[in-house]
């Protein structure tokens, strides 16, 4: 278990899980029913997460130096658990494998996922050091699944209202999300990577108050998708308001106790948990 353990944290398999999940959710909104169990169906869910996880493996791979300066004993390289040769080759594997899927599945999730994947490799090298860049793509990363979605019915890159403000959504949301990270790690970017993050160029405080505004942005924005056709499904629709409320306390956390550290990883804990949620109220309001 103690490999198993290490690995889901080398890749944050719980990410790779909810990717899977918009893509599903992407797929269900054009069908309007659950999409059955294809062999296209299973490589449209097998991309993202190959994808997710061997970003993530090269990302750590990467951010050694960076993540033993920032204290980061949870990251399975730092603690030895995993060796950096491993991560590093099962992260090209992973990547490979999820282009590859793609490829079988039409030319627009092809496209998709080379593109992406390329950008994946840029990130963890350079553009998660320039300021908004970086938060800026892992937002576009936490998005494009229901835009992946919908292209592997549609074989195409005609979106409905309703993907196209699912998009939004999980873009605003991983923005804010990213910059609360970026300002967890300011003190190991900055002194292993020589990052220009943007909590570095304009400050913790200022980089918050943007994650803060970006979050109360969000919010109304969760309503819309049932404005654009999902059925109002009472479960669902309770789903929402406590995800809702779950961001709501998270502003609080950060604009009340920005000098505990931990409230950082309180708000990122606390901000994935809200999102899953949402989620799968989305995921049962698309079912019907």
């Amino acid at each position: 278990m103690g490999f198993v353990s290490a690995f889901i944290r080398l890749t944050r398999f719980e990410h790779a899980i909810m990717l899977a999940i918009a893509v599903l959710i992407g797929e269900t909104i054009v069908l309007g029913a659950l999409p059955p169990a294809t062999l296209l169906i299973i490589l449209s869910l097998l991309i993202p997460i190959f994808s997710e996880m061997g970003s993530f493996a090269l990302n750590d791979y990467l951010d050694v130096e960076s993540d033993k300066l920032n204290k980061r004993n949870d990251r399975p390289i730092v603690s030895g658990e995993i060796s950096p040769k491993f991560a590093y080759y099962f992260s090209i594997a992973s990547l490979l494998l999820s282009v590859i899927f793609a490829y079988y599945c039409n030319v627009y999730a092809f496209i998709i996922a080379l593109v992406f994947n390329i950008f994946a490799v840029l990130y963890n090298y350079k553009l998660k050091d320039l300021p908004l860049v970086g938060n800026i793509y892992i937002g576009l990363t936490m998005a494009i699944p229901f835009i992946f979605g919908s292209a592997i019915i549609t074989n195409s890159f005609d979106f409905s209202p309703t993907i196209i403000v699912l998009f939004c959504m999980a873009f605003i949301a991983g923005v804010a999300r990213e910059i609360i990270k970026s300002v967890q790690d300011m003190e190991g970017d900055k002194k292993a990577r020589k990052s220009q993050t943007l909590p570095l160029v304009i400050g913790a405080r200022k980089s918050i108050l943007i994650a803060c505004v970006l979050y109360l942005l969000f919010l109304p924005l969760t309503a819309l998708p049932f404005i654009y056709g999902l059925k109002q499904n009472a479960i669902a629709m309770g789903l929402i308001v406590a995800a809702d409320l779950g961001i709501l306390y998270i502003i609080y956390l950060l604009l009340k106790k920005t000098e505990n550290p931990k409230t950082f990883k309180i708000a990122r804990d606390m901000s994935l948990a809200c999102l899953f949620m949402g989620l799968v109220a989305y995921l049962i309001a698309a079912i019907g």
